[in-house]
């Protein structure tokens, strides 16, 4: 049982060692991108703001009912505010880009040298930015072609859908929110047959939360029947993070989600509160309207990758002259705890860290706190270690004493083993009394382990999820040099100078640690050190740095354990 136990460890070994092989020598990471630039519009003062449309019906019809003449071509609208520039197109009245101001797309960083082994590799990159202002805003858009924009209005009737691909008419050709709180943005797109669709958009100065009104006017004779239809689409191609991207959403108060590339047909979701489409750390959500219409999502891949989300309203009829406004709420921007707490929309719920949730938020607000005082989430991450340790110092110092414990005993079980060493029922029973005799518990030096585990699964899922740790530096560049290092906490160290020193400081500790007396078990021990290191090399820095410390005062305890426990 013990050279299978042997046996299975290496299998295993092996297959890790080997799948990586195999990942990067036929399934390479597709070569990335440009990120394509939006082309700078000149920034006008905004027009005195339209009033603004009334979402009850009205008898009488306010918009021209022929098509607004004099605009053929499509036009780009800018919205600039401090923590956005969006962009519009009069094309479907669509989103073009919109860039977040606060929020890195890509770490300037430029490639000197690099070496690839496997699933394992050495980045040497240098800075190439000046300053600290951010050049390469993060871009939220990622559509490819013009009918793939996000915020598609269409009327969709069983014979047609029209409106998604219209020209619409803008009041404005630039908004600039620098000097005033609020300001709006309206579309309008006048059909041949009395159709009327408007698109008013709200900004706010300091928020991502985008208000939309959708309105509808019957100017014909007949009544119109159909649905009004929103559409999000989004292109997870490009994603470099290692969490969930797809559509995410709440209905009756419960969240769920689907990974994008994973529908094999569309998805049809009543009853949301909200749905969005989200990575790790960014999110394009919509909450529909507080009103009593049927109102459903249809989500579905487009392509591998490539994820569209229909909202859809429906409207058993509209009469002649009358009009219908759905008001929508959306979110373009991080997923900041704080932020979405404060919308009061239930979008805090997009936040997920998994399975132990309950403990994640706690570290994730004493790293926070850490921060408040240090400025650097690298020193915030070793407060914390620390904090971790003390709080784990009396099971640690009982594990330790197991240890030490069975120790003492080796020469006695040495002895029942070589006397039942044909029988595995006896020598099992012979061992449990002794244990009992001497009062040692044999998996006590197992429990300090088992305790750090929910909190070393709580940190991993904070780094891969807590916007607050994207781009995060410690130490950006080794010191002396301008070479890059520790310059972001959410990703791995370019140079794996943390993870082999970890690994160095788990070998050291399986030295100290009192020997096994069973030689198997002795040997899995030697062989945990060389498995860690291999794991860690492509886990976020700051996760690592986590463990680097805390095997070093695991050292620290273990040496004074020894040295002065008898």
């Amino acid at each position: 049982m013990e050279k299978r136990a042997l046996l299975a460890l290496v299998i295993s070994f092996v297959i890790f060692i080997g799948f990586g092989y195999i990942q990067q020598k036929f399934y390479p990471p597709s070569p990335q991108k440009p990120a394509t630039q939006p082309v700078e519009q000149p920034v006008e003062q905004p027009a005195a703001p339209k009033p603004a449309i009334s979402p009850s019906p009205v008898a009488t019809p306010t918009t021209p009912s022929t098509p607004p003449t004099g605009v053929q071509k499509a036009r780009d609208i800018v919205v600039d505010t401090p923590l956005y520039q969006a962009i519009f197109t009069e094309q479907g009245a669509r989103l073009k880009s919109f860039r977040l101001k606060k929020y890195w797309g890509h770490l300037p960083f430029q490639k000197i040298a690099d070496f690839n082994l496997w699933f394992f590799g050495i980045d040497i990159q240098r800075y190439k930015r000046v300053g600290n202002q951010i050049t390469d805003p993060k871009e939220l858009v990622q559509a490819t072609t013009p009918d793939a924009l996000p915020l598609a209005l269409a009327w969709e009737t069983k014979a047609a859908s029209v409106g998604a691909a219209e020209v619409y008419q803008a009041d404005q050709k630039a908004i600039s929110l620098t000097d005033q709180d609020k300001a709006k943005l309206s579309f309008t797109c006048v059909r041949p047959n009395g159709l009327t669709l408007v698109k008013t958009f709200t900004f706010e100065q300091n928020s991502y939360r985008l208000d939309l009104t959708a309105t509808v006017k019957n100017q014909s004779s007949n009544p119109l029947e159909g649905d009004l239809a929103l559409s999000l689409t989004d292109d997870f191609s490009e994603v470099k993070d290692a969490g969930f991207t797809g559509f995410a959403w709440s209905a009756k108060k419960s969240r769920d989600t689907v990974a994008s590339g994973s529908l094999k047909e569309s998805k049809m979701i009543g009853q949301l509160d909200w749905g969005s489409l989200e990575s790790s750390y960014f999110m394009m959500a919509v909450v529909p309207p507080p009103s009593d219409f049927k109102f459903t999502a249809t989500v579905q891949d487009v392509a591998s990758k490539i994820m569209t989300a229909t909202f859809r309203t429906q409207v058993a009829s509209l009469p002649p002259g009358q009009e219908i406004s759905l008001p929508y709420t959306l979110y373009f921007g991080p997923k900041d705890l704080d932020i979405l707490k404060s919308l009061g929309l239930g979008l805090e719920q997009t936040v997920d860290f998994g399975w132990f949730q309950i403990l994640a938020l706690p570290l994730l607000y004493v790293l926070q706190f850490f921060f408040k005082y240090l400025h650097n989430y690298g020193w915030a991450i070793i407060v914390m270690t620390f904090l971790i340790r003390v709080l784990f110092l009396y099971p640690n110092h009982k594990s330790y004493q197991s240890m030490k414990d069975m120790q003492k005993l080796q020469p006695k079980i040495a002895k029942l083993r070589e006397k039942y060493k044909d029988d595995r029922e006896a020598l099992n029973k012979e061992l449990m009394g002794l244990y009992r005799t001497y009062k040692v518990n044999p998996m006590g030096g197992c429990l300090p382990m088992i305790l750090q585990l929910p909190v070393f699964i709580a940190l991993y899922n904070i780094l891969g999820y807590a916007i607050e740790l994207r781009h995060a530096p410690f130490i950006s560049t080794l010191p002396f040099t301008d070479i890059v290092w520790l310059a972001d906490l959410s990703a791995k160290d370019p140079l794996l100078i943390t993870p082999i020193i970890m690994g160095a400081t788990m070998f050291i500790q399986q030295k100290m640690t009192p020997s096994p007396g069973d030689p198997t078990q002795a040997k899995l021990m030697l062989m945990m050190p060389i498995i860690f290191t291999f794991m860690f090399l492509n886990f976020a820095s700051g996760l690592v740095l986590y463990w680097l410390l805390n095997n070093v005062l695991s050292i620290i305890q273990q040496y004074y354990t020894n040295k002065y426990m008898p």
